[in-house]
Formats: structure tokens, sequence, C-alpha cells
């Protein structure tokens, strides 16, 4: 069952779909948000041929299913000195399988801000039979609550409904599914619109886009109506659609997302639309196509990187010019000030910020990590192509000798020649010594990391000094399915992480046992059992069907598209 849970988990944060024929006729019909995941009963067969599932159908299933039982057992045992809490936990828990066995469905819209009008539906297929468990759990809470619930018949069903101060809650079955209604409208008579006809998807533009998606087989889908919520976000006051607009959000009209499986591969598909002219902050994307050959070398042990194009020498003027248009909005006079406080400081110091500094970054920006160059993300490094690095560094030390003193010291400088490179370390020298920072110059990089060894090895690697990382065959089959230019890519390995994690278990596990035996010792834990540890499987077992999970993204001038495939989609 945990492996369920988990599974559960990865397919919300990482979206993916098969659209049902009936619960979207229950949604908002301007729906601002939709998100439909269509439950794993109907996809068992494709997601067992990917390399989780088959990683699921070995020993890691098997432990995950048994850590699972025994977490639950506990907890259940800490519980019985909280009659009340018991039932509650297996309601929920039953719940949370039946989703992922069946899915869920949601649709929020929001009519106004003010007064507001905004209707959240979740709808639970299959969740009002017997196996159902939402409707039980709803009504289990409101009586522990002593929730004043309300029971009204529309059609042939009774709508329960009670109120949280001006959230207004409803739950009931339709059919065989279970809906649950907040917002701040009637549910009763939301549950009578739905009756006649006025609810529903069906005419929605972008539910018909992410309905008719067929470029893999899906197992959750949805969308965003960004030009939906910043009309409704415009009506707060005149001075909300100013800023929206000068922040160039405008242009930004909409996203929609697929997930699903192909094969090994999970696959994830998210389109940002933007047809507009691009101002304010979505100017600074960039049109420059780059590739593999573009990137500096990498470490041979790199765990992960990605690379993309972004007009970084225009984001100062951006980003103030964005700061002066809202602050205008609401007083001119302080908006002045602001701009006035920044010419004074940059003439106190002798250095134009934009011209000195941002206008000698290029246009790409790479970063990446290895456990050569540190532990748990210490080495990371962020690497910017720059027109003139050694003018980067002169502006950046009249910005730093700028730093007052303080009780903990003085913000030092120190810059060491390294093989016709120069690293800088920023300091704090006082009370306080502490090393805050490190930057390097090499060529036509500007690169920063917290210690100063990941640096060096950057300089080295680009000497060719040092062994530099190569696509090997699993990677380069996998990138020939995606373009061979891109606006940006992220590659990432979930094996070192997820061996990481299994390696520690033993441990973490045992010192578990040791403290739940002397709680129950003491009455604390009643009841508890310890965890057989000969059920966690090897670190290297657990992940041998992985492989790396690699994200294109590519911009055409009017949609950003962010294409995945991998075989384990999470945020490592």
């Amino acid at each position: 069952m945990f492996k369920r849970m988990i599974l559960g988990l990865i397919l919300a944060l990482t979206p993916s779909v098969a659209i049902a024929q009936t619960q979207e006729n229950y949604l908002p019909a301007k729906s601002q948000l939709y998100f439909r995941f269509d439950g794993m009963k109907k996809h068992k067969a494709d997601y067992d041929k990917t390399a989780v599932g088959k990683m699921m159908q070995g020993e890691t299933g098997k432990f995950l299913d048994e850590l699972w039982k025994w977490a639950y057992e506990q907890i259940q045992n800490v519980a019985q000195k909280q009659p009340k809490v018991g039932p509650l936990l297996r309601d929920f828990t039953k719940l949370l399988g039946t989703m992922y066995q069946n899915g869920v469905v949601v649709g929020v819209g929001a009519d106004k801000v003010i007064p507001p009008s905004v209707q959240a539906v979740l709808v639970f297929p299959q969740g009002a039979g017997e196996s159902g468990t939402l409707i039980p759990l709803i009504q289990r809470i409101a009586e522990e609550t002593k929730a004043d619930v309300k029971n009204t018949k529309v059609g042939n069903r009774f709508i329960n409904t009670t109120s949280i101060e001006f959230l207004q809650v409803g739950w009931w079955a339709q059919g065989a599914d279970a809906i649950l209604f907040l917002g701040t409208t009637d549910p009763v008579a939301y549950a009578k619109d739905i009756d006649a006809k006025k609810t529903g998807l069906a005419k929605h533009p972008l539910y018909k886009k992410v309905a008719a998606f067929k470029e893999f087989k899906t197992v959750s889908r949805g969308f965003f109506d960004v030009t939906g919520v910043l009309n409704v976000a415009a009506d707060i006051a005149p001075p909300a659609g100013k800023i929206i607009d000068d922040l160039g959000l405008k242009g930004l009209k909409s996203v929609t997302f697929a997930q699903g499986f192909d094969g090994l591969s999970e696959r994830s598909v998210v389109d940002v639309d933007m047809p507009g002219p691009r101002k304010g902050l979505l100017s600074l994307t960039s049109p420059r196509k780059i590739s593999l050959q573009d990137l500096p070398a990498l470490p041979n042990d790199v765990s992960g990187f990605s690379a993309s194009s972004i007009k970084l020498n225009k984001s100062y003027d951006v980003l103030v010019t964005a700061v002066d248009n809202v602050v205008r909005i609401f007083d001119a006079n302080k908006a002045d000030d602001i701009k006035g406080a920044i010419k004074d400081f940059e003439g106190a110091i002798g250095l134009d910020i934009e011209k000195d500094l941002f206008d000698h970054f290029g246009d790409m920006i790479v970063t990446y990590s290895s456990p050569s160059d540190g532990i748990l993300g210490t080495g990371s490094v962020v690497a910017v192509q720059a027109k003139d690095g050694k003018k980067i560094v002169t502006a950046i030390e009249k910005l730093i000798k700028a730093i007052p003193v303080n009780p903990g010291g003085k913000v030092f400088l120190k810059k060491v020649d390294y093989h016709g490179a120069e690293i800088i370390q920023l300091r704090l020298v006082g009370q306080a010594n502490a090393h805050l920072a490190s930057f390097g110059v090499y060529k036509n990089w500007f690169v920063y990391s917290k210690y100063p060894a990941a640096i060096k090895g950057f300089i080295l690697r680009q000497k060719g000094s040092l062994p530099a990382w190569k696509a090997d065959a699993e990677l380069t089959k996998a990138l020939a399915k995606f373009p061979a230019e891109f606006n940006s890519i992220q590659v990432s390995d979930p094996r070192p992480m997820i061996q990481t994690i299994v390696a520690i278990l033993p441990v973490g596990l045992d010192i578990v046992n040791t403290l739940g035996g002397m709680g129950a010792q003491f009455g604390v834990v009643p009841g508890f059992r310890p965890f057989d540890l000969e059920l966690i499987p090897n670190a290297q077992e657990v992940t041998r069907h992985l492989f790396p999970n690699v994200t294109v993204g590519t911009d055409n001038g009017k949609r950003i598209r962010s294409e995945s495939r991998g075989s384990l989609l999470l945020p490592f």
C-alpha cells in the first residue's frame, strides 16, 4: 500500500492523465484551474512496463508495502489513547487508496474578488459506492466538530452543507461519484446548476486542447487559465490591472500539461502560451538556441545539470523598470525617491550597475553539481557566459567595498591567480570569521560556488587537466528523441539520491526500533513491533531499472514547451 501512496504523490507532483467521460461535467464552466488524475486502475498494464513499475515489482515494492503496513500499525497503536482518531485515520487512509486507484478531478473558478465569488469542486470517481469513504469521512469530521450540517434534497440526492466563516462546504453523491464543494456560493444552488447543465468544461477552449492531446498515453492532465485569473485580479482595483500590464504578465495566456507512460519512460509536456509581444519580466526570455556543444566542460561524475538561454544582461533594467512602474502607480514622488537613491548610490561608489555590471553578462546560464565538488549540494556551481568577466569582477569589488562595517566584522575580498584564471573569495573578517562565497573568472565564463575548490575544478576541466563529462550511450539514446537545439535543458539522475536514502535506511530504522522498544516499555508506544531490517533491499537493486531524466525546453516565439522523459520524474 505504501508504494501506491508514494506513486500517487509522484503523480500529484508531476501531472499525467486520461480523460473520463462525465466528471468534468460537474466542474465550474469557467474554471481557471483544472486537474485530472485518472487513477492507476486503468493504467496498470502501461505502468508495469515503466522503469519505476519494474522497480516496484521486485524487492522494492515488497519493502514499501511492508514499511507502510508497519508504520500504519504503529500509528494505530499510538491512536489507541485517542479512540476518535483511529477511525478517522482509517477512513482517510482508505480515501487515499481509493483516489490512487480511481483518480480525482478538480476544477477551481473565480468570477470576482470583491465581493468574492469562488467555487472549487473536487470529484472522486466511484467515491460514493460501497468502497467510497469521502462522504462518511466528512460526516464523521462534522460530527466530531459538532458542525451545523443541513440536508437539502435536490433531484434524487441529498446535499449536505455547512459553513466555516465565509467558506461554504457541501458534499454529496452524484451517481457513483462523490463531490466535495468549497466556495463562497451556495452548494445547493451549485447542485441545481449541475442538473440544469449550467456547469461543465465541454465548451472550455483549454479543456478542448488538453482533451485532444494524443502525443502519448496520459494518466493526468490539466490547465491553468492565466488570462482568466489576471482578469479577475484586475477587477480588485484599477492599479492592479496597470501593475499586471507593466510586469508584462498580460502576455502570458495559459499553461497546459499532460503526463503519462511511454514504454520504460514517464513522459510529461508543459506548454506555456505567450502569443503576444513580450515585455516586462517576459522580455527576459531569450530566443537563442543552444546545444550540448555550448556547455562548458562538466565534471565526469556530474549528478545533474541544467542550462538555459536568458537575457541576463537585460535583467537589471527590466527589474528596476518594473519596480518603478509599480511604485509610481501609488506614489510618483516615492518612485522618484527610489530612482534618486539608486543614482546617488551609484555616484558614491563610481559605478553604473547596468552598464558596468549587467551589460557584461552573456545570455546562457549553466548550473551543475557533483560529489567530487562537494557533498549535499555544497559544491553546486553556477556558470554564466560573460562578455567581459574581468569587468564583472571589478564591478562586484566596488559593490563589496560599499558594504559598511557591521558588528560581525568587515566584508573582505581575497583574490588569487589560479592557472591563468582568477578566484575571488568573499569573507567576513572580524569578530565573526566566515567564508561567504567564491567567484571565478575563466575566459568567457563567470563562475560562482560556495567554496573555491569547485571553481578550481571548473577551471581545470576547461583547460583539459581533469576528466570531463560525456553523454553515455543511455543518455545519447534519450536525447535523440528531443530537438538537437533547444532553449533549455535539464538532466538529472535519480539513482544517486535514491541509493543514498536506501543506504541509510538500515541505520535509521535500527534507531527507530531501539527507541520504539524503549517507548513500549514505558507505555508511550503500546504494542510496538520492530521493523524487520531484512526486508530492506540493496540500494543498487532498487535503482537497477532507473535511468537519467531529461527535460528540454523550446521557444518558438509564441509558446514555450517543456518536455520531459525519464525513469522517475521527481524534483531531485
